[in-house]
């Protein structure tokens, strides 16, 4: 008996481009600029999101029907649809159509230009798959953004995951429903809490919303960590700010040392640097040159003049935790169901996997850098 391939909750059918909406919601646009308002919403994905290259392709090959949108129903609009998956193309799609909408874009003239190679109606029907409800859509737009081929930036991952929780699920449901470890997701929640608190701290947080996966390195290091009194994501309360009140100072300072504000330039040029900045905040030393307004090069130097060398330190750690995990797991087996030793191989394992995503951000960032230099 032959047997079909489970079907998605959603159905494929076509409705036309008007009454397709923006999601307010989407992931890519930041909570401050959630507008109601059609055209402000596309002014923003236009402006931070690439929409005109998609124009581009739309105009010169059409409207790919094997690309349909995702979709579901309007609760205040009735016979209209929110687009919970496609928003760049359905921008694309009406600053062709709609003439009123791409004069507000910043650059009106090269959409003159491509409405002019292509007629796109207000009424040419747009494939979408049809859900019911946004829960019916969130593993298969998860797997295409988290864990796929078009990947969100960190930050839009980081705010799906946060939208989840805020729903009600916790980080072991979202995390099996985008099919990425739980430690991983754990640590993608708390670095926009903190990058949240900042904000309402009255922070500057530009910088680190352009760049936050280096905000996500910062918290990778256990000693930045330390100093600021953040948690391990596995360990963070969903109810409570991740930093403590008597901590907010050195958030403030962590956040101008690694990005810089309008007054400082940060102390780190690239992500490789950051290891030893977290060396460098972890010596008392170290961390009175930083505050004192000195390079991190002039800090390292007064660490190492005080004897305390970061490179033997470090090997000295990671030697001695290696042999204590060696050590540790002959007995594991007698307690494997006790609740403190489960949690603290979390702890572990979310440490590990920190150490890890820094060892793989810093790799690739001497890679491109290799590669950028070797093509000049």
């Amino acid at each position: 008996m032959t047997e079909e391939v489970p079907a998605s909750a959603g159905r494929l059918q076509q409705v036309p481009l008007h009454s397709l909406r923006l999601d307010r919601e989407n992931p890519r646009i930041p909570e401050k600029n959630r507008s109601d308002r059609l055209e402000d919403l596309a002014v923003i994905l236009e402006m931070g999101f690439d929409a005109h290259p998609v124009a581009q392709s739309i105009a010169e090959l059409g409207f790919f029907q094997a690309e349909p949108l995702i979709v579901i129903p309007s609760d205040s609009e009735s016979g209209a649809w929110i687009v919970v998956e496609g928003n760049r193309r359905l921008t694309a799609l009406l600053g062709l159509a709609n003439a009123e909408m791409r004069a507000e874009f910043p650059d009106p003239e090269k959409w003159e230009a491509l409405a002019a190679k292509r007629v796109i109606s207000v009424d040419m029907l747009i494939p979408v798959v049809v859900h019911k409800t946004r829960e019916t859509t969130h593993s298969e737009i998860a797997r295409v953004h988290i864990v796929g081929k078009l990947q969100w930036r960190p930050l839009m991952q980081a705010r799906y995951i946060a939208a989840r929780v805020a729903e009600g699920r916790t980080l072991q449901e979202v995390a099996d429903l985008i099919g990425i470890p739980k430690s991983k997701a754990a640590d993608l929640y708390r670095d926009q809490a903190v990058l949240l608190q900042a904000e309402e701290l009255g922070l500057s947080t530009s910088q680190a919303e352009a760049a936050f996966s280096l905000l996500t390195v910062a918290l990778s290091s256990t000693k930045i960590r330390e100093h600021v009194g953040a948690p391990l994501g596995s360990r963070l309360d969903p109810n409570q700010p991740p930093i403590p009140a008597e901590k907010t100072s050195e958030l403030a300072e962590v956040l101008q040392w690694v990005f810089g504000d309008e007054e400082h330039e940060p102390v780190i040029s690239d992500s490789r640097q950051m290891s030893q900045l977290g060396s460098v905040v972890s010596s008392d030393v170290g961390l009175a040159a930083l505050r004192n307004g000195e390079t991190l090069e002039q800090a390292k130097q007064k660490v190492s003049a005080a004897g305390l060398d970061p490179l033997e330190a470090l090997k000295r750690r990671l030697t001695t935790a290696k042999n204590a995990l060696a050590s540790a797991s002959s007995d594991l087996s007698e307690f494997t169901n006790d609740p403190e030793v489960v949690n603290l191989v979390n702890d572990i394992e979310s440490a590990v996997e920190g150490i890890r995503s820094t060892l793989d951000e810093l790799a690739t960032s001497t890679y491109s850098e290799g590669h950028q230099s070797a093509r000049r």
